[in-house]
């Protein structure tokens, strides 16, 4: 089970207010979540084997080719500056 102490660290980390009741089911949430997780943690795991192991898999072979030119990306912008669109700061958020 999560602490009352961990969980108020949590809620302050998450910029959370909360109350008593609010406490209480959060921490049986989070304990309820943590209990899955070992349960998965400790599930018997098979790994493939032969021709379906892991390392035999086929991946999909990185081919380099020529990128679009970022000129002309940048053609479309509103506004640039040294070869970047220039992204103006819209309301609420200080620094």
């Amino acid at each position: 089970m999560i602490s009352y102490d961990e969980l108020k660290k949590l809620a302050a980390l998450s910029k959370l207010s909360l109350d008593g009741e609010d406490m209480d089911a959060l921490a049986a949430d989070i304990t309820n979540i943590l209990e899955f997780t070992d349960t998965i943690a400790q599930a018997a795991v098979e790994l493939p084997e032969g021709d379906n192991a892991p390392a035999d898999w086929n991946y999909r072979e990185d081919i380099l080719q020529q990128s679009f030119p970022a000129e002309k990306i940048v053609s479309n912008a509103g506004e640039r500056q040294d070869g970047f669109f220039v992204a103006r700061k819209k309301g609420g958020l200080t620094e």
